[in-house]
């Protein structure tokens, strides 16, 4: 009876320790299709970078309300993940100047945020960076957390980024 205690506490503490685990591991780009499913959000694609712990939601909407509440959406389904809203917006019988429109804007966003790291010193670093319908997404390596605090604060304050999604790593 009391070697059955002592297995019956140990197996409770070690299905507790795995439940806490990191659950960065748990896939939920599923969750989030159902979730945009059920809102008649169609048209938007998902990508899930397990190992970044973002979710990034692509496609195509006719307006800006349709993106948020696809993001409200994605958020509420994807738990701790952090969601990557490049949901290009094209205006029903305006699509191709949207789309040129924003091709323009994301290339203005990455020469602004280029001009910002050279005038900052940080321009040596080894920071890469993207944009895609307004979301600014920072790759790379720097030497201090500082470093990369301020390369997300220069990201930030650049003209019309709507997110800023930062996976640079300190060297140690």
């Amino acid at each position: 009876m009391k070697r059955f205690a002592i297995l019956f506490v140990l197996t409770a503490l070690w299905s507790i320790g795995l439940a806490c685990s990191n659950r960065r591991d748990v896939p939920y780009k599923d969750n989030v299709e159902k979730a945009l499913q059920q809102a008649d959000l169609k048209d938007v694609t998902v990508a899930e970078d397990r190992d970044k712990n973002t979710i990034a939601l692509g496609g195509t909407l006719h307006s800006e309300e349709a993106k948020a509440k696809a993001a409200e959406v994605a958020k509420s389904a994807a738990n701790t993940r952090i969601i990557a809203n490049e949901i290009s917006i094209q205006p029903v019988g305006a699509e191709a100047e949207a789309k040129g429109a924003a091709a323009a804007l994301d290339d203005g966003i990455e020469n602004n945020y280029k001009a910002a790291l050279i005038t900052s010193r940080l321009g040596k670093q080894h920071i890469s960076y993207t944009a895609k319908n307004g979301v600014l997404t920072l790759t790379g390596k720097v030497r201090t957390v500082e470093e990369r605090h301020q390369a997300e604060q220069l990201a930030i304050a650049t003209p019309h980024v709507q997110q800023v999604l930062n996976q640079i790593d300190v060297n140690r």
